[in-house]
């Protein structure tokens, strides 16, 4: 699979272009990504009392999946006590989710030519790409599982070492096209 993707400005439009390889291989991760994320929210609790007084669902108790310990980390500070963390990570995965929407919205379902028009189309690459590449970077062994999660390893994908090279390399592309894109943007609200 050849890797590159380029982003350059047409007018307001972002326009980025990846090989058709690519773009198929991103929308499958992303469309795991956002099966993930549907399970755990499928997993919150809706009966609790404070869930039923603020009208949302609630995460009852935090995750033990290692790859999505490891994007929550990333967003809700791992400092914070657990009943914060639980209290943000509802709506933390509410908008990682509509950010799966509105990326997989903006692939091609052929070719490999991305245009973001929006600004929250930019901002929804900007966020979910990158917490989608350390669910896969975790997922496949090429990051450790984060502190505390060893003992749920055997939840996950067994990694396979043949494929190392290959899932590090995608790894590493996902951050270049996603820097490619911040690179090329506007500030997120900002409007010229």
């Amino acid at each position: 699979m050849h890797l590159t993707v380029c982003w350059d400005r047409a007018g307001d439009d972002l326009i980025g272009v990846f090989s058709p390889h690519a773009v198929a291989w991103l929308r499958r991760q992303m469309l795991g990504y956002q099966q993930l994320l549907e399970w755990r929210y499928a997993s919150y609790a809706t009966d609790d009392p404070t869930a039923e007084a603020v009208g949302a669902p609630l995460a009852a108790s935090p995750t033990e999946y290692p790859p999505l310990v490891a994007a929550l980390r990333e967003i809700i500070p791992e400092e914070e006590p657990e009943p914060i963390r639980l209290w943000w990570e509802p709506d933390v995965i509410r908008w990682l989710y509509a950010g799966t929407r509105v990326v997989l919205d903006s692939l091609p379902t052929s070719g490999g030519v991305v245009v973001l028009r929006e600004t929250n189309q930019i901002e929804a690459w900007q966020a979910a790409v990158p917490n989608m590449r350390v669910v896969f970077a975790v997922a496949t062994g090429v990051w450790p599982v984060p502190a505390g999660t060893e003992s749920n390893r055997h939840t996950m994908p067994k990694s396979d070492p043949t494929r190392f090279n290959w899932d590090r390399q995608l790894t590493e592309w996902l951050q270049r096209a996603v820097d490619g894109l911040t690179e090329i943007a506007e500030p997120a609200g900002q409007t010229s």
